[in-house]
């Protein structure tokens, strides 16, 4: 068994597996979030159904081009954990202690205004344990991130870091 993290990456278009996605519009990612036999490689398909998209009837807002209820692993991250002579994580390690890896998914976001808030709730929740990408301090707020804003703080656009009138 191996701790996973998964970032879904959503771009305007996605290129194939190996080819460059086109303009970012925003990320969600949760690490050491899932249980795995094996890290997938780059390519191989991952089951959407682990993820927050609930059963397969209500994957709504994101796009599986023809890979049934998958998206194929665009990037493999490995986070190894160091150790000592002893087989300790070091003193100044301030990570797990297990080592980790997280994949990154590339997929396209609906167009859709009730489809694409009705598929963000379920990341954005609370209790999902799922974090959003937004842009540095200053920098003007996206569509995609006053939605998640507004989804995870129950209504309100703001956040500590970010200025929503930037």
């Amino acid at each position: 068994m191996v701790i996973l993290g998964v970032r879904i990456e959503f771009y305007e278009k996605v290129g194939d597996v190996g080819e460059p996605s086109q303009n970012l519009l925003g990320a969600v990612y949760r690490d050491h979030g899932f249980r795995a036999a094996g890290v997938p490689g780059v390519g191989e398909l991952f089951s959407l159904t682990s993820l927050r998209v609930g059963p397969r009837e209500d994957h709504v807002g994101v796009d599986f081009t023809g890979h049934g209820p998958f998206l194929p692993v665009r990037a493999v991250e490995h986070y190894p954990t160091p150790m000592d002579d002893e087989g300790n994580p070091p003193a100044w390690w301030d990570r797990s202690a297990e080592p980790s890896a997280n994949v990154v998914l590339h997929t396209t976001m609906t167009a859709d205004p009730i489809l694409r808030r009705k598929m963000l709730a379920r990341f954005a929740a609370p209790d999902s344990g799922w974090v959003g990408l937004f842009p540095q301090p200053g920098v003007q707020l996206t569509e995609l991130d006053r939605l998640w804003w507004e989804l995870r703080d129950g209504g309100s656009v703001t956040s500590p870091d970010i200025d929503p009138g930037a």
